[in-house]
């Protein structure tokens, strides 16, 4: 048995937990702040047309949140009821945990366009309701998903895991498109 093998036997036989140990990042399993008392600051991304999911309290059947880096330093993200889509200052952003920062498999000059499209076209339009519909009606209003999902379909990149009529946070994290490489708790 190899050295490996031995220390995880020893590490199961003692009960350790391993859980998690061999899923892929984009496939772990990750408890949330439910009740959002501790604020995570975003923070900077490695490129432009990077994504960030976070948690948050489920509103109108939906939950969890994203945006897409325009820069390594600005986010584009619809915030929720009562607010416009806006780009914000990554740094000082703050968001319930965990958050995720992801890349999108595709060459950075598609991550360009993406997060393009969304500073110039998608900031300054009030939240969306229909988060069960938000795929198809249009980009008059966005939700956080929408947003992102807008922004990559249009450099032909289409980032819904279930491929559904609404496009939520969760589908965009778990799109084998995606890959995390940072998370804050």
């Amino acid at each position: 048995m190899s050295d490996f093998g031995r220390v995880l036997a020893l590490t199961i036989a003692a009960g350790t937990a391993v859980t998690g140990l061999f899923i892929t990042p984009a496939q772990a399993v990750v408890s949330s702040d439910s009740d959002c008392t501790t604020k995570l600051k975003v923070g900077n991304s490695r490129y432009k047309g990077d994504i960030f999911h976070s948690y948050a309290k489920p509103a109108n059947g939906t939950s969890n949140h994203t945006g897409i880096y325009y820069t390594t330093k600005i986010v584009v993200e619809a915030p929720g009821p009562g607010s416009k889509s806006q780009s914000r200052t990554a740094a000082t952003l703050t968001k319930c945990g965990p958050v995720h920062k992801m890349y999108v498999r595709t060459t950075q000059a598609v991550r360009d366009a993406a997060a393009d499209h969304a500073y110039r076209n998608l900031r300054f339009k009030p939240h969306d309701k229909h988060s069960n519909k938000n795929k198809h009606n249009g980009d008059h209003e966005l939700n956080g998903a929408e947003l992102v999902w807008r922004a990559y379909m249009a450099a032909n990149v289409d980032l819904d895991h279930n491929g559904g009529t609404a496009v939520h946070a969760d589908d965009i994290k778990n799109d084998a498109g995606t890959v995390i490489y940072s998370t804050r708790r």
